[in-house]
Order: C-alpha cells, then structure tokens, then sequence
C-alpha cells in the first residue's frame, strides 16, 4: 500500500528527470531525479541465469513504485520468449528486447502520464513511401495515394522521428506501400537512435535481396514483418499481382534471419481461411522456415475495402482464432503468435489507436493508425505533439475503447459511413459531420 509520504505531487511529477544507461554486464541502471538533481529512485533491471527479469530498486521513492514494478515482473516473466539476442529476450517482435534502455523507456512516459494526465504514444507508424511494386487486390494503403502529391523528404522523416522520440515512442516502425522502395530506408533506420526505440519494417519481401538485407542489419533494422497473404505461393502471388512474390518473401526472410535480424509473418484471418485450415497451415510452414512470430490481424474494413464492412470475422471465426494463438504460444516452439482478436479486445489492450500508438501516411498525415482514415493534421504545418494532443482531447479519441474502433458498428456509422467511395484518404476530421464530436458518445 502507498504511504502518505510515498505521495507525488504533480508538480513534483513535472520536475522530476530520469536517465538511463546500460553496463557491460548487460543490466540497465534508470535513475529518477528531482529538483536541484536529488535522486529520487533509481532501479536496476537485470536478466538471471534462468532468463528471467529482475529489478532492484532503492532510494526514497522506492515504496512509490514497489508495487508496480513488482506487478509488472509477474506479468513479464510469464511471457513466452520468442527469440535472444545478446543476452536479451524479445517477448514479441514490436517491442524492444528486455532489459535494454528502449524497453524500460515506458516508465518515463508513466511518469509524464501522471504529471500531464493524458497518453504519450510508445509506437509509430510511418509510412515512407506510396511506391510498391506489388499491386495487391486487398491494399489497404491505396486509397491512401496521391501522386500530385510530394513525399517527406528525408530531412522531414528525421524531424518526426525525433518528436516522436521525445514524445514516448520506443518501437519506430517503417512501412509503406513498400519501405524499402525508398532509397534513404537504411538512412532512415540508422538515424533512429536505438537506444531510446527498437525498429521494425512491414514489407512485401520481395526486395529482401542480399545488398539490401546486409544495409538493413548495418543500419540497425531489430526486425522485419514479410507480408503473407495466402499458406499457397499461387494464391499469395495472385492476390498480390506479382509472379514469385511468395518465393523471393521466404528467401528474403531467409537471408535476414542470417543477418541477425528478426523475422515474422503479417497475415490476416478471413472467415474462409478459419474454416479451411489455410491460417493453421501458414503457421505451420512459419515454424518450419524458422519464423520468429506471426501477427495474424483481423480482415478490417479499410483501404479498398473501406465500405465493405460485412468482411469482418464472425464471433466464431474470431474464437478460433484466439484458440489457434493460444494453442501455438503453448507449445514448445519458440515461435509466438499475436492474434489481432486478442490484442484489441478487452482483456488484451483494446484499441490503440490514438491510446498508444499513431500513424503517418508519407505525405505528413497524422491518423490514430494505419487502418483508420481520418486525420487530425499533417505534420508539415505544425508539431506532431501538437497533433497528438489535438487527437486525444477529441471526445472519441480522449477515452480509450476496449476493442477495435474500426470494427465497431457504432463508429462505422459516426466516423466512417459518412466518407464517399470517391474520396481520397485519408479524411479530416473536421471534414465529417460536427467535426465528429456531436455524434461521439
């Protein structure tokens, strides 16, 4: 139970500083500090010879903090694995490895959580290019493309990433149309300071080469999503209308697996996959390639098919799918599975989407995510905190919802239905009907 005296005012929460840094044997040493640089707590975070995390923690602010650090190792250390690099453990392919000075930064925006009172965001999505050569029936990125207009420059990428960096964010992932038809990819992984944010990629795979791959694991790439739409190289390759898009994608994986670099697979459930066994099949051949993880989303509504929202799984395909996750994290083998149907409910972590996390497209718009086509600003005109701060103050986006908003009926209905078939995406907020706000509840 928290003192009287283990009480932190908000103004004190303001003031307060932390550090972080990481020995040679590996440990990492995060020390809060307050006015006048009194050390107020500091933790050490360390892996046992059993690979389990432990925390020490001293100072006078310790009992301020026991409990949480205790309730955060409980949960930690029940988690499957999936891969160790360095003496680390990667629990997932989204976060930074444990213990390293990237992972232990959510207990900086925990604090500025409790000083200011609202959410910081600990992942990115930056879209860096429209350009892909695949030409996929289900993009959800198309209606997303502009050709007149421009592009971030390099030198703007570098500016968000480095206020998104100041913002919290400590998974910084890369995505596109394809990422890595943009020639400053690498340039763009090896500027993102890797001891404040891990960095991942979502790519087609199909121009995982040997040149690239070597530039990506220099540059300090931690892990790469290859996109898999089918468990049949004739199925994956004609939905992605590209010949031999499912051969280059697994050699491509091959290739930065030798690297050193982490690899899963990005799929999605439909309700004909479920019912066919096609979903288990995939997951078999990703444990038999040596695939690190698979995410296996839910098929959401978006991109083409934005108005079609009669795809999304049933309560019995959605079931099974947490069923097939379940079963395959229980198992032996190292590979884990993150099930979309899980992740966003409620008893995983709900929708994060402006809670957690945000999108960018390449153009500068800012989105609550990737699947999510409305906009609160664009990052050319004003600071992406501003952004940020705009979006979480909205009546929808201020509270965070327990499940997918983009699989809800309700907001389809306030947030969606009134976007035209035509229109480019994504849409302003201030472009739907009360600015969106009259009808959120």
């Amino acid at each position: 139970m928290t003192t009287r005296t283990d009480r932190i005012s908000e103004a004190a929460l303001k003031r307060m500083r932390i550090a972080f840094a990481e020995d040679s044997s590996g440990a990492v040493h995060t020390t809060v500090t307050g006015p006048m640089g009194v050390r107020l707590l500091s933790i050490k975070t360390w892996r046992t010879p059993d690979k389990k995390i432990a925390c020490d923690l001293s100072g006078p602010r310790k009992g301020r903090f026991q409990d949480q650090i205790d309730a955060f190792l409980s949960v930690i250390n029940r988690l499957k694995i999936v891969a160790e690099k360095d003496g680390k453990n990667f629990y997932n392919l989204y976060n930074p490895p444990m213990p390293s000075t990237a992972a232990l930064r959510p207990f900086e925006r925990k604090l500025r959580t409790l000083a200011e009172h609202i959410v910081f965001p600990a992942t990115s999505t930056l879209s860096v290019t429209p350009r892909c050569p695949c030409r996929c029936v289900h993009c959800s990125a198309d209606r997303f493309v502009a050709p007149e207009r421009e592009e971030l420059s390099t030198e703007d990428l570098k500016s968000v990433i480095d206020q998104a960096l100041d913002l919290g964010v400590c998974t910084m992932i890369f995505t596109g149309g394809e990422p890595m038809a943009r020639a400053d990819l690498a340039d763009l992984i090896a500027y993102t300071d890797k001891s404040r944010a891990h960095v991942m990629i979502f790519t087609s795979g199909v121009l995982l080469t040997e040149k690239n791959v070597a530039r990506l694991a220099e540059a300090g790439l931690g892990s790469l999503n290859v996109s898999i739409d089918a468990d049949t190289p004739e199925e994956h390759d004609r939905l992605r209308r590209f010949p031999g898009a499912f051969a280059k994608a697994m050699d491509g994986a091959r290739r930065a697996r030798e690297a050193g670099i982490l690899t899963g697979i990005s799929t999605y459930a439909t309700h004909e996959t479920v019912a066919s066994g096609a979903l288990e099949h995939l997951l078999r051949i990703a444990q038999d390639e040596g695939f690190h993880e698979v995410t296996i989303f839910d098929c959401v509504p978006t991109g083409k098919f934005l108005s079609m929202p009669e795809l999304r799984l049933g309560r019995k395909d959605i079931k099974r799918v947490r069923a097939l996750a379940d079963r395959y994290n229980a198992m032996e083998h190292p590979m884990g599975v993150i099930a979309q149907s899980k992740a966003n409910a409620a008893d995983g972590g709900g929708c994060f989407g402006a809670f957690s996390q945000f999108y960018m497209t390449c153009y500068g718009d800012v989105n609550p995510c990737d699947f999510n086509p409305i906009t609160f600003g664009n990052v050319r005109d004003e600071p992406l905190e501003a952004i940020w701060r705009r979006m979480i103050s909205h009546p929808e986006f201020g509270a965070h919802r327990l499940s997918c908003r983009m699989q809800s009926d309700r907001y389809r209905r306030q947030f969606i239905a009134p976007i035209q078939d035509e229109e480019r995406l994504p849409v302003s907020i201030t472009r739907l009907p009360g600015n969106g706000s009259i009808l959120a509840k």
